[in-house]
């Protein structure tokens, strides 16, 4: 007789992409239950931790607990985990490690919700970043940011709860390399957030557009984000957000891919469009230069002179050598079954 799967109860303050992701991969191999808690509407945040309380009390019986950002979606969770003897793991994934008051990102510019960050963090049994960076990184990207970040450096008391980096994972027959389709030699693309007010700024999106116009003969796309006010090159397409259909037929039309924000966890398209084959140009931000590792340019300062200067340099190699370098960095070290076997390792570890 088959023993029954362990059952986890998962928390989540919305449904990303990348969470519905990990509640697939875990129901693999477990029993799950997921629990949003929003926090869209501030004013019914009482009633939502009165509702997850109750829910905590009679409706997690020989569950663990993930929960997937640190916040006001894991402070019950991490409280009431160790009053009643649970194991609580929490998922540290960008904002819950991140502190720039220039554009109020990061959950650690606002003191109740940087406080509920630091107590779920210090009363997790694990902590599993998708980064590195997202621990402790030295910052040097951007002035107008801390001289480090990751949530160490703004809530010591964690670095007494253990950690383990486990980096997400990503669909390579989904986001496949095709071969046969031609790119563009000086093609560029990113995508970004529509509902996210300070996308232009965080993505690094105003370097692009600079870049852009002192560029004209290089092509550049931008999936998912509308301009507010802001000057756009004729150089720029701007396409609406779009199936993911869409999306990877445009990253498969075009030869490097910026990830140049700010601040960043571990970016899904990042790893994605390296899966299709394109080269990363990324800032030296949390896990970017985690994901990029040698396989293309990774920007030390936000200066689009420098980055001018290195893509010069960038395009001159030979592309579909660095094309296939990016695509097997990607399935040698960041597929789901990578994600999943690490997460289990770490449950193990506590007799979960």
């Amino acid at each position: 007789m088959q023993a029954p799967k362990r059952r986890i109860c998962y928390f989540y303050p919305h449904a990303s992409t990348f969470i519905v992701r990990d509640l697939e991969l875990l129901a693999t191999h477990y029993e799950v239950s997921p629990y949003e808690f929003s926090v869209r509407v501030k004013w019914k945040l009482p009633f939502e931790f009165l509702k997850q309380l109750f829910y905590i009390l009679f409706r997690t019986k020989r569950a663990l607990f993930v929960c997937h950002f640190a916040g006001y979606a894991s402070l019950l969770p991490a409280l009431l985990g160790r009053l009643l003897g649970k194991k609580v793991f929490v998922i540290v994934a960008g904002n819950d490690g991140s502190n720039f008051l220039d554009f109020r990102y990061g959950n650690f510019t606002k003191r109740l919700l940087g406080w509920a960050t630091k107590t779920s963090l210090r009363f997790a049994t694990h902590i599993m970043p998708v980064a590195q960076g997202l621990v402790y990184q030295d910052y040097r990207y951007y002035p107008g940011g801390s001289p480090a970040q990751g949530y160490q450096y703004f809530a010591p008391k964690t670095k007494k709860v253990p950690y383990s980096v486990i980096p997400y994972g990503f669909n390579t027959e989904l986001f496949a390399l095709d071969q046969q389709v031609q790119r563009a030699p000086h093609s560029f693309i990113t995508i970004g957030n529509l509902k996210d007010p300070y996308c232009y700024f965080r993505k690094g999106f105003d370097l692009i557009l600079d870049l852009a116009k002192r560029k004209p003969e290089w092509s550049f796309t931008i999936i998912g984000w509308e301009p507010n006010g802001q000057e756009v090159p004729t150089n720029v397409e701007l396409v609406p957000f779009s199936p993911i259909a869409v999306v990877i037929n445009y990253l498969q039309k075009h030869r490097y891919y910026f990830q140049l924000s700010v601040m960043e966890g571990f970016p899904n398209a990042l790893g994605e469009a390296m899966a299709c084959g394109c080269v990363p140009i990324g800032s030296n931000v949390s896990g970017i230069p985690e994901l990029i590792g040698d396989t293309g340019l990774i920007l030390s300062e936000k200066n689009v002179v420098y980055l001018e200067r290195s893509i010069e340099l960038l395009v001159q190699q030979d592309f579909q050598e660095a094309s296939l370098k990016a695509r097997k960095r990607i399935e040698a070290n960041f597929l789901p079954r990578h994600r999943l076997e690490k997460m289990q390792e770490v449950f193990e570890k506590y007799g979960c």
